[in-house]
């Protein structure tokens, strides 16, 4: 495989990642990088970086959901050990 090809498949995984993340479906596999690759071509580079960039905002992004589920459930599991409320007919 070359790097080219790399780069396109992990630019179309983030890209359903991402759609996943909106649609709140499962996301694809991960691409494996295999381990006789030859080294990133210089014209390369950029493009590789760009990619990184992105991928590190959709892991911050990912993060911030997981930190907010996790506060939603934890002030959930509180809110249910709470007394019952109780009502009173004010009409009577």
């Amino acid at each position: 495989m070359k790097w080219a090809d790399l780069l396109d498949e992990m630019e179309a995984r983030l890209a359903a990642h991402a759609r996943a993340l909106r649609e709140g479906t499962s996301p694809p596999e991960g691409v494996v990088v295999p381990r006789d690759i030859e080294p990133l071509p210089a014209e390369l580079v950029h493009r590789a970086r760009r990619l990184l960039e992105a991928t590190g905002q959709m892991e911050a992004e990912v993060e911030a959901r997981r930190d907010a589920l996790s506060e939603a459930l934890t002030r959930a599991a509180r809110s249910e050990t709470r007394e019952p409320a109780a009502y009173v007919d004010a009409r009577a």
